[in-house]
Parts: C-alpha cells; sequence; structure tokens
C-alpha cells in the first residue's frame, strides 16, 4: 500500500512535469502556434518582394512607369496639365 502511494506520487510528478514543465506539452503547443504565425509573415513577406521586384524591373526598363510612379508618389505634374484628386467619400466616413 505505501509502495503504490509513493508510486502513484512520482507517477504524478512526472505527468505534471510533460505537461506543464519547461519543455513540457503546453510549451511546445504554443511554439508550434509561433511557428506557424512566424512562417504565414514570411509567406506573405516573400509575395510583398517578388511584387516590389517586379515593379523594379518595369520601372528599369519602362521609364514611362518609372515616370507615372514618381509623378503618383510624389505628385507631380508636368506643364500644362491639370491634376485633380478624386477623395473617396467612403474613407471619409468611416475615420469618423
Amino acid at each position: 500500500m505505501r509502495y503504490a502511494v509513493i508510486f502513484t506520487i512520482i507517477i504524478g510528478v512526472i505527468v505534471f512535469y510533460i505537461v506543464f514543465g519547461h519543455n513540457g506539452v503546453l510549451k511546445y503547443i504554443e511554439l508550434v502556434n509561433v511557428r506557424q504565425t512566424n512562417e504565414e509573415r514570411i509567406r506573405q513577406m516573400e509575395k510583398e518582394i517578388a511584387e516590389k521586384e517586379r515593379e523594379l524591373d518595369l520601372a528599369k526598363k519602362n521609364n514611362e512607369y518609372l515616370e507615372g510612379i514618381i509623378r503618383r508618389e510624389l505628385g507631380l505634374q508636368k506643364n500644362g496639365e491639370d491634376v485633380y484628386i478624386i477623395e473617396d467619400n467612403k474613407t471619409n466616413t468611416e475615420e469618423k
């Protein structure tokens, strides 16, 4: 009887350590979630990098495309050209 109680306590401590310990099951699950999140972020960043590389190649090969980017980003215009800025009403109402 005495050995059975000691054995049960030892088994209980081992199971507790396996589940809640430093390298336990809960820590493993947390690390798996972190890994999945990071892998998703990496996939999104790889897509963004590929898109930026395509845009860079277009800008290197096509001066009109490069000029369009510069004009759009900096709000520049050619001589004699009128620029109209159209605001989206949906954006304005959502911000309020």
